[in-house]
């Protein structure tokens, strides 16, 4: 690979001119290494037909150099190179000026199906090892249930902890660490009833008191989690026995079974994460990068800042795995800037990526797992500011409207044609529409997070056109979901419609109550209030329909575009299903 670093230098130094005169001497000195060293280095850089070099002999003369390969080319070989190698940290830091290639894009997207996707290997006594090779552009920062916040670390869980309850594929939900269930006539009292001879990770067998200290642990963190309101709602929880558990609620709230199946309620071992008193507020972020031990399909056995490999856990009770490891390699080439932060892409996942060498001919197929994402904009009015004055809302909603039209199109920073449409849409918008009577520019800021980060500076500039100055804010999660939205006026963010999409829209319109002015708060958490009282999903979709057309009507939500996620499959693939967040799931599947 050090070779491919010295290409990358002499590139770096030289320009881009096609010839150069240069000394040996020279040569050594650029490169930082003998006359010796620098010879050979030639020769292999020529062998490799990467140079071609016009030798000129005599002390002082000056040879002449060609660079014949494009340095984004041999950025990409070196980046290849350092994923066999998982040197990905060094080898990004090294190819950053490049990063932004399309070439670099295009030459690693191309090695990416051959290196991704199923193979096979040998084991130490000859029996077939399957893994599959899922590369990610999101870097796994937590795998606790209590700390994760992006969907990649949300899928790993779903792949390494267990709920009381799943959803199936149809969106059902169905019995899973309990096997059955029983409810009280006033709806707050809930049993559930574990299976027997569950083991964690650990050989740990599965207990009553594993789910009360679970939940008492998410009741107690201060931690804005996902989903946060409806765990509030419990107000005792205790093991009645050894596999039975007793939740009480402060009163009835329909969304709770629910919740129950997402992984931010996945059930965690009292031994391995520790005592918990009640009470206790958290005060130290725990190791996040410690392997987490769950009772799930997988178990973790390798996590780093580039690789988390999962293997298949032997005696998992609702039957082992098909596959026998599957690694999840993070690719940190998005952007130039810090490994952290190359998080511009929406989908996190290549979702089932092969090798197209052992499957020539034949075609790609794609499915949708029928779940959407939808990018919306809202109004912070809890803040004094000019969203304060609805007509100013309005005039954003037109704009808006007027920007992004009705077709909802993704916009993509490498979807050109949507760009293009947006463009046209803005000349339109600033030859057709007078400023109403405000004193132009008016100063907005938006808060967004870094996954979203180009949507809200088109937006910006877009909005540019209309009368407005725009600056943009991104933060971490944390940031964003604290102070970062609440100092701002205009949040984008987005909803996932999928089949938790009733908790997620209950979630998202209580978050979203918190920055409004206090009676258009106290009306939307009134109208949720309905919403978690009715037992059909039906009645509940309409409830949250109704919040959503308030929000709208008063222009205090925009929906800005909304596109599918997909996944691309080969026909040799078996068993493909979907979780409730749209990803595959890796349990079932297999390869003839």
């Amino acid at each position: 690979m050090k070779l491919h670093q010295q290409y990358l230098l002499l590139h770096n130094r030289l320009g881009h001119k096609t010839e150069h005169e240069v000394t040996l001497a020279d040569l050594a000195e650029l490169l930082d290494c003998t006359h010796r060293n620098t010879l050979t280095i030639v020769k292999k850089m020529v062998a490799n037909e990467w140079i071609r070099w016009v030798s000129q002999r005599g002390r002082g003369r000056r040879s002449t150099l060609t660079l014949l390969v494009p340095a984004d080319q041999i950025a990409a070989e070196y980046m290849m190179q350092a994923m066999n190698r998982r040197e990905l940290q060094q080898a990004a830091e090294q190819v950053g000026a490049y990063s932004n290639s399309t070439t670099m894009q295009d030459h690693l997207n191309q090695w990416l199906l051959g290196y991704s996707g199923h193979h096979k290997e040998a084991g130490s006594h000859n029996e077939r090892i399957d893994t599959l090779r899922l590369p990610i552009r999101q870097q796994l920062h937590a795998l606790d249930p209590l700390y994760i916040n992006l969907l990649a670390e949300s899928f790993v869980t779903s792949h390494v902890f267990d709920g009381l309850v799943q959803r199936n594929e149809h969106g059902e939900i169905v019995p899973c660490l309990s096997h059955t269930w029983d409810i009280s006539s006033d709806r707050k009292t809930w049993f559930f009833y574990l299976r027997k001879g569950v083991t964690f990770h650990n050989g740990h067998l599965l207990t009553a008191a594993d789910v009360v200290y679970t939940f008492e642990r998410l009741q107690s963190t201060e931690r804005r989690t996902l989903y946060r309101d409806v765990s509030k709602q419990i107000l005792s929880i205790e093991a009645a026995d050894t596999l039975t558990v007793c939740f009480k609620l402060k009163t009835p709230h329909e969304l709770f079974l629910p919740f129950l199946s997402t992984s931010r309620a996945a059930i965690v071992s009292q031994t391995t994460y520790g005592q918990h008193k009640n009470g206790d507020n958290e005060t130290v972020l725990p190791n996040t990068m410690q392997k987490p031990i769950g009772t799930g399909p997988f178990k973790v056995t390798t996590w780093d800042d580039h690789l988390c490999r999962l293997e298949a856990f032997p005696t998992y009770f609702q039957g082992r795995a098909h596959l026998d490891r599957v690694d999840i390699l993070q690719i940190p080439w998005s952007t130039p800037a810090h490994l952290d932060q190359r998080q511009d892409i929406e989908s996190p996942f290549f979702h089932l990526v092969h090798n197209p060498s052992s499957a020539e001919g034949r075609d790609w197929t794609q499915i949708s797992a029928g779940v959407m994402v939808r990018k919306l904009l809202t109004c912070n009015t809890q803040k004094t500011g000019p969203l304060s004055d609805p007509d100013v809302r309005a005039h954003v909603q037109a704009c808006i409207a007027e920007l992004y039209g009705n077709g909802m199109n993704e916009s993509n920073e490498s979807d050109r044609g949507d760009t293009g449409k947006i463009l046209m849409n803005t000349e339109k918008l600033t030859h057709s529409s007078q400023h109403p009577n405000f004193n132009i520019p008016i100063s907005l800021h938006i808060a967004t997070i870094p996954q979203y980060r180009m949507d809200a500076k088109r937006l910006a500039s877009s909005l540019e056109m209309c009368g407005f100055s725009c600056t943009v804010r991104t933060g971490t999660m944390e940031q964003f979901k604290g102070h970062l939205r609440l100092e701002s006026d205009l949040i984008l963010f987005s909803l996932i419609r999928d089949r938790d999409e009733e908790l997620r829209r209950y979630d998202l319109y209580l978050t979203l109550s918190e920055h409004l002015e206090d009676s258009s708060k106290k009306r939307v958490q009134e109208m949720l209030q309905i919403v978690v009282a009715k037992q059909s999903s039906v009645d509940r979709t309409a409830e949250l329909d109704q919040v959503e057309q308030f929000l709208l009507q008063q222009n205090l939500l925009f929906h800005l575009t909304e596109k599918p996620v997909e996944t691309a499959y080969l026909p040799s693939v078996r068993g493909l299903s979907f979780n409730s967040q749209g990803w595959v799931n890796l349990r079932h599947i297999w390869f003839p």
